[in-house]
């Protein structure tokens, strides 16, 4: 096994190639729980597209561990709620991307644990899960549009949230919501519809990761889009 520095200088420049593809491919003869920590690491990189990358590369690391021993995942999935719980002292930074991306990559996963996530942003009364800082909700709100992407009717679980997070301060909140629900493309009931077309006039801007790359984007261009599919669906 290479020394922990030269681990974390090929995690990283496996993150600065030019796809996907070409990293994951990098980083596949690593075993992945070695990849494990230089990525929790990198989550914290000055380089806000490299702490995004190491979310893709960590939920890959964590579908390959499922597909090797699924309980080796169960264990890291654990430990991801742990650092997410605000008893461990944590600044949780990525760990609602890692466990949205995990999610969306590991099936098995997905079905045991997609009500923890949704938990995240859901604040009831005598419920502890809820990320109360909003800054790191945004983790959240990213990992449940990608659990979307994956697996819809998983996520759909989250559409009351989701619909009230059409009218959250954060551009950023606004958005992510919206392409949520385009994703899960849900029946068009009205409530949901009035927020949409709200959202799909809110000219607000934000910065969001597509899987790769940060791109720009704005709650209007997704709220449009969340509305057609809404309207495909019905």
């Amino acid at each position: 096994m290479p020394s922990r520095r030269r681990l974390m200088s090929d995690v990283r420049a496996a993150l600065a190639l030019p796809t996907a593809e070409a990293a994951l491919a990098a980083l596949a003869p690593i075993a992945p729980i070695n990849r494990q920590g230089p990525l929790f690491s990198l989550l914290l990189s000055p380089e806000a597209v490299i702490g995004w990358r190491a979310v893709v590369a960590f939920g890959a690391s964590m579908a390959d561990m499922a597909a090797s021993r699924l309980e080796d995942a169960r264990e890291v999935w654990r430990n991801l709620m742990w650092r997410v719980n605000e008893e461990s002292g944590n600044i949780a930074w990525g760990i609602p991307q890692c466990m949205g991306e995990t999610l969306a990559r590991t099936p098995t996963l997905a079905a045991d644990y997609h009500r923890i996530l949704i938990s995240y942003v859901q604040d009831m009364a005598g419920d502890c899960t809820f990320i109360d800082h909003a800054p790191l909700r945004l983790g959240a709100w990213w990992a449940i549009a990608r659990l979307a992407q994956a697996a819809p009717e998983l996520a759909a679980r989250a559409l009351p949230e989701l619909t009230a997070a059409l009218s959250d301060c954060s551009p950023e909140a606004r958005g992510l919501a919206a392409l949520a629900i385009e994703r899960i493309k849900p029946e068009p009931a009205k409530t949901l519809l009035a927020a949409l077309s709200r959202a799909a006039a809110d000219p607000a801007a934000f910065t969001r990761f597509d899987g790769w790359e940060l791109v720009p984007d704005t709650v209007a261009a997704r709220g449009q889009a969340a509305l057609a599919a809404c309207r495909l669906c019905g």
